[in-house]
């Protein structure tokens, strides 16, 4: 049985920050390796973006829908959507903005797109859309989900939301098929199969929002549910599993399972929230300083290591701007 609004409001849930946290260490693998090289055993890493948005659709329907059918703002809710995002993200431009200056050819060119991708504006770059700090595509993606469900998904009964979810099941095969896998959306060419692809795996998390609530039918231990993220990839990579319809069932069944797992922890309250204050900001500086790192000629082990203790230090940055802004009682998602 679902909470109902009056009870969802100021709830945590630690098992979910948590969860943020693993997915964000499992992207830093990833892209540690993307850019020094080594095994690919995180190669897979890119799925994280799926549990991400999963969770920030979930959250919304958990947490926000009621705030926002009683405020009935949406333009606001996405103006403090953005302010909360924005200054990680522009911290993590700002370390990226010596790379971005050394690979353009003149003045003009570096400030145009400079400040587009500040704004979080995608700009087509040698064949990148926010070379400033690559992984703000998701956040891109993620704020056009936001205002859709703003203006729009918060208003569909459920049986309409996982018809969406039905409708876009072919075109992610199509994706799927036509990429190789869902890594799909951080470049040009594949930019605008990203939207489907941030669509799905919000869309169902919206749904199960709605349909659990704080409550999950699914009886999927906590403790088995933190580490499986790392454990699922690891073993594809293990297996050789280098194939589309891993991914789609990665989205389908193992971040549904985890997120039931999360939601059923209670206990390590500030453990969790320490580890899920650290994702959002790790997610947001860690691509440009392992690309600085890299130009710098450090290997493997200082640039992870360096872009850990980066989103460390955002973090600690980013708790001290919140204490200051207070704004009690919005679920930060990423």
């Amino acid at each position: 049985m679902a909470h109902s609004p009056q009870q969802r409001r100021g709830t945590r849930l630690p098992g979910l920050e948590a969860l943020r946290g693993v997915a964000a260490v499992c992207i830093l693998l990833l892209h540690t390796r993307a850019v020094f090289g080594g095994k690919p055993v995180f190669g897979k890493g890119y799925l994280a973006v799926e549990f991400f948005l999963m969770l920030s659709g979930f959250l919304m329907a958990y947490a926000q829908e009621a705030r926002l059918a009683r405020d009935d703002a949406p333009l606001r809710f996405m103006a403090k959507r953005y302010k909360r995002l924005w200054p990680t993200m522009a911290l993590g431009g700002a370390i990226g903005l010596p790379r971005l200056f050394l690979r353009t050819t003149g003045l003009g060119q570096f400030a145009s797109i400079a400040i587009a991708n500040f704004l979080l504006i995608p700009v087509s770059f040698k064949r990148e859309l926010f070379p400033l700090n690559i992984p703000a595509w998701t956040i891109f993606y993620e704020l056009i989900a936001n205002l859709l469900h703003a203006l729009v998904l918060r208003h569909l009964r459920l049986w309409a939301i996982w018809l969406g979810i039905a409708a876009l099941v072919p075109v992610m095969v199509w994706v799927g098929q036509s990429w190789g896998s869902f890594d799909v959306g951080a470049r040009p060419e594949s930019f605008l199969a990203g939207l489907p692809r941030i669509l799905f795996a919000y869309l169902i998390g919206i749904a199960l929002g709605r349909w659990w609530g704080g409550q999950p039918p699914v009886p999927v231990p906590a403790l088995l549910a933190i580490p499986a993220m790392p454990v699922i990839l690891a073993t594809g990579w293990k297996l050789g599993l280098n194939v589309w319809w891993f991914d789609f069932g990665f989205t389908v069944i193992a971040c549904p399972l985890m997120i039931a797992g999360g939601v059923r922890l209670a206990r390590f309250h500030r453990l969790a929230g320490l580890i899920g204050q650290l994702s959002f900001p790790l997610f947001a500086v860690q691509m440009p300083i392992l690309q600085g790192m890299q130009m710098l000629g450090f290997g493997y082990w200082t640039g992870g290591l360096t872009a850990l203790a980066g989103g460390i230090l955002a973090a600690v940055l980013a708790s001290a701007l919140a204490r200051w802004q207070a704004a009690p009682g919005q679920e930060q998602t990423v």
